[in-house]
């Protein structure tokens, strides 16, 4: 009960300090694109050149048996704006972690990852509250699943065991369609 007074007192004043062009909401459109991946985010900017980003996605289809794209993660990114907030270039560091149970062919994934990258963006004004934000990062996931191969008529199924992989490359895209809060 404590923590949440404190929370509603801290919300309170920090109120007044919302101004306008500050928040922005989004949502990546090649997410939506992939398999139909749900996903939302919100941007809100401290100075002209520093915002904060965050991001949730979550894919709960199961097409069959065998196959699956069952996932949620959540990123966040510190960026960097060259000329203002929510326009045009910008460099940011984000994190990432994300939890999975996929398949789409002859083996299914069950698992977790987590990570770390630098990304770069532009923010193209297309309306006077609207941008469109492309962004491309790279960096390091460090993933731990479960690996099984799933027999599709008789639904029998070996396992393989515990597996870690690191991966180093691309670790966020998106193409998101941004609304700016006045």
């Amino acid at each position: 009960m404590k923590k949440e007074i404190i929370l509603a007192l801290m919300l309170i004043v920090a109120a007044p300090a919302v101004r306008a062009q500050k928040i922005a909401v989004k949502t990546n459109l090649l997410e939506w694109a992939a398999l139909g991946t749900i996903n939302a985010g919100a941007e809100y900017a401290f100075t002209d050149h520093w915002s904060l980003e965050a991001d949730i996605a979550w894919n709960p289809w199961t097409f069959s048996r065998q196959r699956s794209a069952k996932c949620w993660g959540v990123q966040a990114e510190g960026r960097y704006w060259l000329c203002q907030k929510f326009y045009g270039h910008y460099f940011g560091a984000h994190a990432q972690y994300g939890n999975y149970d996929c398949g789409l062919w002859k083996y299914r994934y069950d698992g977790y990852l987590y990570g770390l990258g630098i990304s770069y963006g532009y923010a193209l004004p297309i309306a006077r509250r609207w941008r469109l934000d492309f962004n491309l990062g790279v960096g390091y996931n460090r993933m731990g699943y479960d690996k099984d191969a799933r027999e599709y008529r008789t639904g029998d199924v070996e396992m393989f065991g515990r597996e870690h992989r690191n991966y180093w490359g691309i670790t966020r895209a998106g193409i998101n369609l941004v609304f700016i809060i006045k």
